[in-house]
């Protein structure tokens, strides 16, 4: 979810204020990009690597703060149950060489389909 966080918000301004050198007005509409924040030198080494096992990793993937999702660790608890489901079911797979990755953009982005070779 560091690595590619899939959703992104948008939130209303509350008072006038700049944003990297820009200006940004009370009322105006921004967006919470949680995939660049997760992707911050500041806050992580090597950001741009992939690292499954990352020892400090604390992602906004789930939001932060007051708007933090309230299922994130149902979340986490899910994502590590089906993981472990799927590799008993699936030990040797593999992506389909031959095929393409559906993608689909926007404030909810990620994979539509992933085409695997499933070896028994």
């Amino acid at each position: 979810l560091r690595y590619y966080a899939p959703v992104t918000m948008g939130r209303k301004v509350i008072k006038d204020t700049e944003i990297s050198g820009c200006p940004v007005r009370a009322g105006e509409q921004t967006l919470v990009t949680f995939p660049a924040a997760n992707h911050d030198p500041a806050a992580f080494e090597n950001p741009e690597e992939f690292q499954i096992d990352r020892a400090r990793n604390r992602h906004v993937a789930f939001g932060l703060g007051v708007h933090r999702c309230v299922g994130s660790n149902l979340a986490r608890l899910d994502v590590l149950v089906a993981l472990q489901e799927w590799l008993r079911a699936f030990p040797n797979y593999s992506l389909d060489p031959k095929r393409e990755t559906g993608w689909a953009n926007g404030q909810v982005r990620g994979p539509r389909n992933i085409p695997l070779l499933l070896n028994r």
